[in-house]
């Protein structure tokens, strides 16, 4: 409540009043109707606006009731149809897309299928981005991002090794 809108209720009430008044009404009947009139103004004033309760419930980010990432995309394979779910499918494609990435490798580049069917396995890469992703087909792409991320381990000793013995020289 506002104390613009207390104020007009007041002024509201003592014209009414005093309005009530002139035409001849007994006080007490003219402060009742003055009363009545500012009721209906502060009401209408206050029916317009939104409630704020800064004290009320929140919805508080608990790690505790949400779970963690992992069983959340642990509950994302269906076991008795070996189907994985839509969660686990986009972060592994996310990872394999980042991986690839460093190489080089853009797999949206249709000129490039052939360097990610090698990479990852042939046709693997298809199945990912299917509709329904098979839990073997993770796991396939899993191994392949180790891989992809243990050649790229060795790609950077090598190219550091290299760097070095051109420094020295």
């Amino acid at each position: 409540m506002t104390l613009r809108r207390m104020i007009v209720a007041v002024i509201v009430l003592i014209l009414a009043t005093t309005a009530l008044r002139l035409f001849g009404l007994e006080p007490l009947f003219a402060l009742s109707g003055g009363i009545l009139a500012a009721a209906v103004v502060f009401l209408a004033a206050l029916r317009g606006t939104e409630a704020v309760i800064d004290d009320g419930p929140r919805e508080e980010d608990d790690a505790a009731g949400r779970g963690s990432e992992i069983s959340r995309l642990s509950w994302a394979f269906n076991p008795r149809t070996g189907v994985a779910g839509e969660i686990v499918g986009r972060r592994v494609r996310g990872i394999l897309r980042r991986r690839l990435g460093r190489r080089g490798v853009d797999v949206d580049d249709p000129h490039q299928r052939g360097r990610v069917d090698a990479l990852l396995g042939a046709g693997l890469w298809d199945r990912l981005t299917a509709r329904q992703v098979q839990s073997a087909d993770i796991r396939r792409a899993l191994d392949a991002a180790d891989r992809l991320a243990a050649g790229t381990e060795d790609a950077d000793r090598q190219t550091s090794r290299t760097t070095g013995e051109q420094e020295r020289e």
